[in-house]
């Protein structure tokens, strides 16, 4: 696919996604009875979709051709696989784009958006076959430089529909399953939910897309987005409260772009049951302290919330 063709694949994808979340928007609102958007808010809001969704698959396209962010020693797809997988991930971004535009607007995911973007990320993993960023599970333990690489099955090859199938349920349950665990200790923490059922249902979307070491990462990263994000928003405009579900997002875009490199660092990691566990408790923890800090930092006042003398 030429830049120009991305270009033009951009711009009508982003045309649609106006349309799209422009309807979703309407129908979230009706559904929680929240007051219409003003007709130059819907229309602000439809331009920087198109905007982003232009920008996003652009630069994704180069990331992913030019510069092969989403290249592993490991896995090695054929030429139809990478134009396959690479129109994959795209479909992942766009599911993002209208997320968190309908997150940002009604504070809500709606199911209508994850539940479908599930399915599509495990049928489409399962129909190409080569839509994988990682395998299931690679031993680097039974590796020696110079010699030999690390241990891969050989029913991956043999059985790729199966291992697709595996690979991207996998990334749903962990997806899923993580933002569970810290929603429930959050909760206990904070004695109230920092997530929504919402971001659940999205991060095992995104783990459907990306398997479950990509989607760990992501939950390690989002944190760090959000509080950077909520720290400025909140500094600009005094807005106290922000979703969650876009510094999700932005963690997963991020994953993508620079996969290669973060493979490069945790593959070890990812390859011993007991240092992924040692990861996902340290993101736990990490995830509730960073809370707690964005709570403290909540509790300061701010010189618009001041009374004027």
């Amino acid at each position: 696919m030429s830049p120009l063709m991305t270009a033009v694949y951009a711009c009508f994808v982003g045309t649609g996604l106006a349309i799209f979340v422009e309807w979703l928007s309407r129908r979230e609102r009706r559904l929680l009875e929240l007051p219409a958007s003003s007709p130059s808010f819907r229309w602000r809001r439809g331009a920087a979709v198109l905007i982003v969704t232009a920008i996003l698959c652009g630069v994704f396209h180069w990331a992913s051709v030019a510069n092969g962010c989403l290249e592993t020693p490991e896995v090695q797809p054929s030429w139809t696989g990478r134009h396959w997988r690479l129109a994959y991930h795209l479909t992942l971004i766009c599911f993002l784009i209208v997320a968190t535009a309908i997150d940002f607007d009604s504070y809500t995911i709606p199911d209508a958006i994850t539940v479908p973007g599930s399915l599509l990320g495990v049928i489409g993993a399962c129909l190409i076959g080569e839509a994988q960023i990682s395998h299931l599970w690679v031993d680097w333990s039974l590796a020696i430089p110079q010699i030999q690489g690390p241990y891969i099955p050989a029913w991956y090859d043999s059985h790729r529909v199966w291992h697709a199938l595996a690979w991207s349920l996998a990334g749903l349950i962990t997806g899923a399953g993580i933002t569970w665990i810290a929603r429930q200790i959050s909760s206990l923490v904070l004695g109230q939910e920092a997530m929504g059922l919402g971001d659940v249902t999205l991060m095992a979307m995104i783990g459907s897309f990306l398997g479950w070491q990509a989607v760990t990462l992501v939950f390690l990263i989002a944190p760090l987005t959000g509080l950077i994000a909520g720290v400025i928003i909140r500094m600009i405009s005094g807005k106290t409260y922000l979703p969650y579900g876009p510094w999700l997002s932005i963690a997963a875009v991020l994953v993508l772009l620079t996969w290669s490199t973060l493979w490069q660092q945790t593959r070890l990691i990812f390859s011993d049951w007991l240092s992924v566990l040692v990861l996902a408790t340290v993101g736990c923890v990490g995830f509730v302290v960073l809370l707690m800090l964005l709570q403290l930092y909540k509790s300061i006042p701010t010189r618009r919330n001041n009374p004027v003398p």
